[in-house]
């Protein structure tokens, strides 16, 4: 990941967030409760869906290049705070029956995606 990514921002109304891409936009939003519009996924949802992405794109691609069968693969992601930082606990699914070392290996790769190694970095914020 050489190239930088960028991502711009702009607050619409109350707390819905519309977010932009050279490609795509979408929103976030916070639920009704807290103010918000409930008009997209709360900033932590869409943390957790580009982690759950990686994961899956990075898993599919070893399985893809090893010609293993997995059918579909489905994550669940549930992310807890702690009393110091943050746990997320990770159940990969595959469709069909894979041997213990194809399962073990795709595990394995499932910590190494793009995603997962930043977050697992430390993370150094400046302002441009």
């Amino acid at each position: 990941m050489n190239e930088p990514v960028t991502l711009s921002a702009s607050l619409k109304q109350d707390f819905t967030v519309e977010n932009r891409t050279a490609s795509h936009s979408w929103f976030a939003d916070e639920p009704i409760e807290l103010g918000g519009k409930d008009e997209g996924p709360k900033p932590t949802e869409l943390f957790l869906s580009s982690l759950a992405s990686c994961i899956l794109i990075t898993v599919r691609m070893v399985a893809q290049r090893k010609e293993w069968n997995t059918g579909e693969i489905s994550i669940l992601l549930t992310m807890n705070k702690l009393e110091k930082g943050v746990e997320i606990i990770k159940k990969i699914s595959f469709e069909n029956q894979l041997e213990e070392e194809q399962v073990k290996r795709l595990l394995d790769v499932s910590n190494r995606c793009p995603v997962a190694k930043i977050i697992s970095n430390p993370i150094e914020f400046k302002f441009a």
